[in-house]
């Protein structure tokens, strides 16, 4: 069987949690004996338009300009759109299904490529809500509601990662859906140990974080915010923000005013985040939308306590009172709340919050899992069941 998975941008370009999921779940599906590729675009004229990347081949149209980014920029998303079309013309044959890696733009060209060769083809939506991938297609100005009416009318197999997705794409108007999560590589662990100067290794203090993406989305002012009110009642916490994107310079400057600079650690971007946030004690997540938040997944994988905000995803890698806390809404004060639960957590017995996660996913998240269930899938849409 022959799958072309499909993302409008790929590593290096972009290290996002969808591209993430599309590198693992190929990944696995290739160790599961399956013809994979990936098909996506490369910013650098003078990138490698071809290459392997953990077995699997990545093939890289040029494109200057993000294809998925339309608005003012469709032209480039056009002329990505052709030069895919062009290429499946070519290459129609070397692919049985179509695996499309988040439902914007890049779910359109798929389902272009789909119509047009007869293909099979899935979109795996990765964001829920009002951010939710389909709702941010038709939201682009002009050509989104044409694409966005396109794609349903497709009738495509939409892979949901969370019942909040399922919901949310059944609201939309799809009829085809499954509940397939995102995964997480547990060689990702690794036996290496970091020995950061910056973490106190003070039995007595709680080292709280937070790694990923630090974008608007993500709600680092609301985090800042409670840690804060944190810092006020508890003296021996410390936190770390692990990673880098517009809202680190506003949140240094947060911290600063309120003069918590000795209890804050800002590391920017680390190679093996999963590796580094070993050290640490309780992950704390603000953000006020996600799909399945791969940072939530890799705190999972790390065997670390968990807090998060109530989005998408939250539900399934957190298990109340056995691993985490949920905080009962989006705001600084119930996430306060929330994180002491998970810091008198964590003081009463690691290695049981550890073991316990260790079998969630075990169960349920681990790459050969999913790639499992996405075979399945692959079987039943080609009638080889």
């Amino acid at each position: 069987m022959k799958i072309l998975m499909l993302t409008c941008q790929y590593m290096p370009d972009v290290f996002g949690g969808a591209e993430k999921q599309c590198g693992r779940v190929s990944k696995g599906l290739k160790n599961k004996g399956l013809d994979i590729q990936i098909l996506t675009s490369r910013q650098q004229y003078k990138g490698k338009a071809k290459e392997v990347m953990n077995g699997v081949p990545v093939t890289r149209l040029y494109s200057p300009i993000a294809p998925d980014l339309l608005g003012r920029w469709l032209p480039f998303s056009v002329y990505w759109l052709l030069r895919v079309l062009v290429w499946g013309m070519f290459n129609h044959k070397q692919f049985d299904i179509i695996h499309c890696h988040q439902g914007k733009f890049g779910a359109f060209v798929g389902c272009c490529l789909a119509r047009l060769f007869k293909k099979p083809i899935l979109i795996k939506v990765g964001n829920s809500n009002q951010f939710m991938d389909f709702k941010a297609l038709k939201a682009k100005k002009f050509v989104g509601p044409i694409m966005a009416n396109f794609v349903l009318k497709t009738n495509p197999t939409v892979v949901a990662i969370t019942d909040v997705i399922a919901q949310n794409c059944k609201d939309f108007g799809f009829n085809n859906i499954i509940n397939i999560p995102n995964s997480i590589d547990t060689n990702l662990i690794g036996t290496q140990q970091y020995a950061d100067q910056s973490v106190q290794k003070d039995n007595d203090v709680i080292n709280l974080f937070y790694h990923g993406r630090l974008e608007s989305i993500k709600k680092v002012d609301v985090l800042m915010e409670s840690f804060a009110l944190l810092a006020a009642e508890y003296p021996n916490i410390h936190f770390h923000l692990i990673g880098s994107g517009s809202v680190l310079a506003s949140a240094k400057d947060y911290i600063k005013q309120q003069g918590l600079e000795s209890k804050v650690t800002f590391h920017g971007e680390v190679s093996d985040p999963v590796v580094f946030i070993q050290q640490f004690d309780v992950f704390v997540n603000a953000s006020e939308a996600e799909g399945f938040s791969n940072s939530l997944l890799e705190a999972l994988l790390a065997g670390k306590v968990l807090v998060s905000t109530p989005v998408s995803g939250a539900s399934d890698a957190i298990c109340l009172g056995k691993n985490g806390y949920i905080s009962d809404s989006f705001k600084a004060e119930d996430i306060k709340n929330s994180t002491i639960k998970g810091i008198q957590l964590h003081k009463q017995d690691t290695e049981s919050i550890k073991q316990f996660s260790a079998q969630l996913i075990a169960d349920n998240f681990t790459v050969e899992v999913i790639a499992e269930q996405y075979l399945a899938l692959y079987k039943k849409l080609t009638g080889t069941v």
